[in-house]
């Protein structure tokens, strides 16, 4: 194997003149070998220098404290009908004229936060002109006692009449006194006073629904019963026949926002 020494071939040269011909020996294996271990160390030793000086560049004294414990509860926007519902009781045959007063007691017992505004809507299934008609349709009015309303059940026919033991008053409905079922069915209406606003408040209601002695049914004129145009005459409208079952929906919303 070649190893460090003069050109072969070339003339005998003085010892300091000789340059070493690099080959593949073992001499050669092991200078490299040390070179190689020398270069690592040398980066291994400055990686390790940077890092210190990183390190201590950005190390700084630091403090930590906490507050608290803070608990937050929500509260509750709760409504209930009762203890009185006469509302599910229905009725048969009416006339034109004819009133329909049903106690349904609302309450706001289980609630925790007060309430901005109650309000009324109407939804029926199945539905007829009895409640879709706005002008000759059902109509409904609402009387609060400051006491439980007392129910007297008369027959025939059938009649549910009540009597306030305490001090009676109207509540009104979007602000009037009555409002009809089908402008109920589209848009919902505040209902006021209410003592059920509060929290652990309680009212004691009557809800009347009429439907208008003017009512058209002629059955000579309009032969098919239920039938005709919604706010007509006798001429154009019949509201004999018709059929619909109410449902009574009551919605809180809470009053408005404060600072705690």
């Amino acid at each position: 194997m070649l190893s460090p020494t003069t050109t072969p071939g070339s003339p005998e040269m003085p010892r300091k003149h000789r340059r070493p011909v690099w080959g593949f020996g073992p001499f050669s294996d092991a200078l490299r070998s040390g070179d190689y271990r020398k270069i690592a160390l040398s980066i291994a030793l400055l990686l390790g220098a940077a890092a210190a000086l990183i390190g201590g560049a950005f190390a700084t004294f630091t403090d930590s404290v906490t507050a608290g414990p803070q608990a937050i509860t929500s509260g509750t926007v709760k409504i209930a009908v009762g203890p009185v519902n006469d509302a599910a009781t229905g009725a048969t045959n009416i006339a034109a004229g004819d009133t329909i007063a049903r106690e349904a007691d609302l309450n706001s017992t289980g609630g925790t936060i007060a309430n901005k505004e109650i309000t009324l809507k109407f939804s029926a299934s199945p539905t007829s002109l009895l409640d879709t008609d706005p002008t000759n349709g059902l109509q409904v009015a609402v009387k609060a006692c400051t006491v439980a309303w007392t129910r007297k059940v008369e027959t025939p026919p059938p009649a549910f009449k009540y009597t306030c033991g305490g001090t009676e008053s109207t509540v009104k409905i979007g602000g009037a006194e009555t409002a009809s079922v089908g402008t109920l069915e589209a848009t919902a209406a505040a209902l006021t006073p209410l003592n059920s606003l509060g929290t652990g408040g309680q009212d004691f209601l009557v809800f009347t629904l009429t439907l208008p002695a003017g009512a058209p049914g002629n059955l000579g004129k309009v032969a098919t019963p239920c039938s005709g145009t919604s706010g007509g005459t006798e001429a154009t409208e019949n509201l004999e026949g018709c059929s619909s079952t109410l449902t009574y929906t009551f919605q809180a919303t809470q009053r408005n926002a404060i600072a705690q």
